[in-house]
């Protein structure tokens, strides 16, 4: 099986001569962020290009150019007679010794293999870890020095993150007629591989290469390749740096335990509604609560059952609703049940009052079988029973019908 192939990582990032006090803070893990450092293994980082004041140094050389280049500024205008011009200089104090760009006139660098590469597979035929870090070393101060020469004031390689890397600092330096005279500054597009980052991925691949890297993904020539064809170029990839990474890492993990924390707590209030409810609705079955909440008079209920009896937490929502769910269902229920007694009392005294026509219809039958002046008394009689039963049927039915009275009955 061929050996798995891993790309040489070369990253520049701008860097400002004001960065230079944090940058070395950082390295000496005095400050910057240390969240992710193996203190253990601080010290076998190893500095191997500049002097251990190398930071101090470089702030002193830009601070002498900067004071070379105001200074013969000063005089240009003196030469010239322009004492406009010379006060105003004068007023505004010296200039920074670069062109203002959102990059800054330094560069950082850094050299790095997917740690893989660095972990030693066992055969033995191949470089140990220690082999590995080492001979990556060696190849990045020779390309350093090679493309960078004295420029790369600082190099060091760590090995108390997660995979071993080099770091370098360029300062590039260069020489420039201005105001009639040579005058030093910085200037980062003297150097090619800076001014040109796909000619500086190629040239970095083709020196690592003898440690069987390969040179990284040619991004910028499947752009140009794919819009040539009429095709959709891949998306461009945007570096992000280390401790940028990391905030972003720790913020997104840091929401995601929030998500999580906050459906936890929508879990856990849903079982609390769950057991309010389920408490509500035993209170309610064992008598011990009535439908609204409150607690029930029943003069029949055992007192072991009042003691058991714990009531559920009124002010939680599980208990408002399982409240207002019982009370509506129990209001239904006495509705149809006074539908039921209703229906029914209506049923029986429409037989009584069946029963009574009936009996009228006798008593009918009867008085027309007496004399005249029996007939009249029970005709009298039958009238004032007619009322009443006329008032209990429209009591009963809302009707005022007359249910038997026979107007011609004397």
């Amino acid at each position: 099986m061929p050996a798995k192939k891993h790309p040489i990582v070369l990253r520049f990032e701008g860097m400002s001569p004001r960065d230079l006090a944090g940058y070395e803070a950082h390295r000496l893990r005095k400050g910057g962020d240390l969240g992710h450092i193996n203190r253990a293994l601080s010290d076998l980082n190893e500095r191997f290009i500049g002097a251990e004041t190398w930071a101090t140094e470089a702030q002193a050389d830009i601070r002498a150019m900067t004071q070379e280049m105001y200074a013969a500024e000063l005089a240009y205008h003196e030469r010239r007679k322009d004492r406009k011009a010379l006060e105003k200089r004068i007023a505004e104090g010296p200039r920074d010794p670069w062109r203002a760009s959102r990059h800054g006139p330094l560069r950082e660098l850094i050299l790095t293999v997917n740690k893989d590469w660095f972990d030693a597979d066992g055969d033995s035929n191949e470089m140990s870890d220690l082999e590995r870090e080492a001979r990556f070393m060696e190849c990045a101060k020779t390309w350093l020095e090679d493309n960078f020469g004295d420029d790369v004031i600082h190099a060091r390689a760590d090995r108390d993150e997660q995979a071993f890397h080099v770091h370098a600092v360029i300062m590039p330096r260069t020489t420039v007629q201005k105001y009639g005279v040579n005058c030093r500054m910085l200037q980062p597009s003297i150097h090619p591989l800076i001014k040109d980052y796909e000619a500086a991925q190629d040239s970095v691949g083709q020196h690592f290469a003898q440690l069987g890297l390969t040179r990284g993904e040619r991004r910028k020539q499947a752009i140009r390749e794919a819009l040539a064809n009429g095709k959709a170029p891949p998306q461009m990839r945007r570096h992000v740096r280390p401790t940028k990474w990391r905030q972003m890492e720790e913020l997104r993990l840091a929401q995601k335990e929030a998500e999580i924390e906050h459906k936890r707590r929508a879990v856990e209030d849903r079982e609390r509604e769950a057991d309010d409810v389920i408490a509500f609705a035993d209170a309610v079955a064992g008598g011990q609560l009535d439908e609204t909440g409150r607690e029930a008079d029943d003069p029949e209920r055992p007192p072991e059952a009042v003691k058991a009896f714990t009531p559920p937490r009124k002010s939680s929502t599980g208990f408002a609703r399982a409240r207002k769910a019982f009370a509506r269902a129990f209001t239904r229920l006495r509705g149809k049940e006074r539908q039921h007694a209703e229906a029914a009392a209506e049923a029986r005294v429409a037989s009584d009052l069946a029963d009574i026509q009936a009996a009228d219809a006798v008593i009918v039958e009867i008085a027309g079988q007496l004399p005249a002046g029996l007939r009249k008394r029970v005709g009298e009689i039958r009238r004032k029973l007619s009322a009443r039963i006329m008032a209990l049927d429209k009591g009963s039915r809302g009707s005022t019908k007359d249910r038997g009275a026979d107007e011609n009955f004397t």
